[in-house]
């Protein structure tokens, strides 16, 4: 190889080669983006200003104030205070958590998608939260949906388990979607349960199933 034929080897790429490359790059980013930041839901959740989650967390260790981050804190006693939080050992339908939200006062109501998966929504209009229940065989397989859910949804989309019921809601940052599942009291129905960049994790002190 002569060292005209070693310079051209290693000669910077045409235009058009960039340009092929810079495009290979963008997509390729864009197909690994819903793993680092989620699926964009396109919603608006409701105007929850008037919570203060310091009124409604602790940190793991019981102190008052704590960091809203993932694994930092935990829902305070007196967020489930007067709701039966007893874990569920039969089999629920979708009227469970219609009757928890006439319970609220939250005037809601449920639309049947198929058999077995009901949608729930708040607001009107395309950018309304919808929240997907999905009845589920038995505890595990509800317990393997939501986090196969979220998993594939990706960081910021959270949801709740309640015996072999399963919610997804839509992708929101965690002090929002705290801020909604406490004013509903949804962390006091089901499992609050959270999507991660590298896990999918539970929030403790609400119901909890093991």
């Amino acid at each position: 190889m002569t060292d005209r034929t070693k310079r051209s080897a290693f000669r910077a790429p045409s235009q058009r080669l960039r340009h092929f490359l810079a495009a290979a790059a963008v997509a390729l980013l864009g197909t690994g983006a819903t793993g680092c930041v989620g699926i964009d839901a396109g919603v608006t959740y409701p105007d929850d200003s008037d919570i203060d989650l310091n009124d409604f967390l602790l940190s793991p260790e019981g102190d008052p104030k704590p960091s809203v981050s993932l694994t930092h804190f935990k829902f305070a006693p007196k967020t489930c205070e007067g709701i039966d939080r007893g874990v569920v050992t039969s089999d629920l339908a979708q009227d469970d958590l219609t009757r928890f939200f006439a319970s609220r006062n939250i005037k809601v109501e449920a639309v049947q998608a198929r058999d077995n998966l009901y949608w729930y929504g708040f607001g009107a209009g395309e950018t309304a939260v919808r929240l997907r229940l999905a009845i589920l065989k038995n505890p595990n397989a509800a317990a393997k949906d939501l986090h196969d859910s979220l998993v594939e949804h990706g960081p910021g989309w959270w949801g709740l388990r309640r015996g072999n019921l399963a919610v997804l809601a839509p992708k929101a940052g965690l002090g929002e979607a705290l801020r909604f599942a406490v004013k509903t009291r949804l962390v006091c129905w089901g499992l609050f349960t959270y999507a991660g960049v590298d896990d999918v994790y539970v929030a403790a002190g609400g119901y909890s199933e093991f």
